[in-house]
C-alpha cells in the first residue's frame, strides 16, 4: 500500500511542476488523508480534486491517478471506485460553469511513464461502459491526450491542454 501511495505522491509532484513550468496559477487541495496525519478526528469535505489552477481566466480542476498495472487502469479497488463518482461529478459540474476539468492518469513502469488527460465526461463513459474492474490501456491512449514527458526534473508539457480547452470553448 505505500508503495502506491508514494507513487501517487510522485505524481502529483510532476504535476505541480508541470504547472509551475507552465506559469498557471495553481494551488493544492488538501486530501482528508492529509488533514488526518496531523488531527487524528478530522472532519472533512469529499475533495473535488487535487489541484485547482487558472489560466487566462479559465478554472481548471485536476484529479491525478497513477497505477503499476502493466494492462490496465483499475476503475475499481475491490468495490470502491478509484476515481470517486464525486470527484467525476464536480469535473461536469466545472464544466456546466465554463471551467476545465482535467484527469491525469498516469501508466507508471520503469523508465517508461506516460500519462494521459481525460476530460469528466470520458472518465464517466470509462465506468458507465465498465464490464470489468479495470479498463485497458488501450482505451485510455484512445480516449485521452497523451501528455508528453519532459527530463530533470520529471514533469509534463501541460501546453497540449491549452489549445484543447480553446477548442472546446470556441464549439460552445
Amino acid at each position: 500500500m505505500k508503495a502506491n501511495n508514494y507513487t501517487g505522491k510522485n505524481f502529483e509532484w510532476e504535476i505541480r511542476k508541470s504547472l509551475n513550468d507552465i506559469g498557471w496559477w495553481w494551488f493544492r487541495i488538501q486530501d482528508t488523508n492529509d488533514v488526518s496525519r496531523f488531527v487524528k478526528k478530522a472532519i472533512s469535505e469529499k475533495q473535488p480534486g487535487d489541484f485547482f489552477a487558472v489560466t487566462e481566466g479559465m478554472p481548471i480542476l485536476i484529479e491525478c491517478k497513477t497505477s503499476r498495472n502493466k494492462t490496465a487502469f483499475p476503475l475499481y479497488y475491490n468495490k470502491k471506485a478509484a476515481v470517486p463518482e464525486h470527484q467525476i461529478q464536480y469535473g461536469i459540474d466545472i464544466v456546466k460553469e465554463g471551467g476545465q476539468a482535467w484527469f491525469f492518469i498516469r501508466k507508471d513502469e520503469p523508465r517508461n511513464k506516460r500519462a494521459f488527460a481525460l476530460r469528466p465526461e470520458q472518465m464517466r463513459l470509462l465506468y458507465d461502459n465498465a464490464t470489468r474492474k479495470s479498463v485497458k490501456w488501450q482505451v485510455i491512449e484512445t480516449l485521452g491526450i497523451e501528455l508528453t514527458r519532459l527530463p530533470k526534473p520529471v514533469r509534463y508539457d501541460l501546453s497540449i491542454l491549452l489549445n484543447s480547452m480553446r477548442t472546446v470553448q470556441n464549439d460552445d
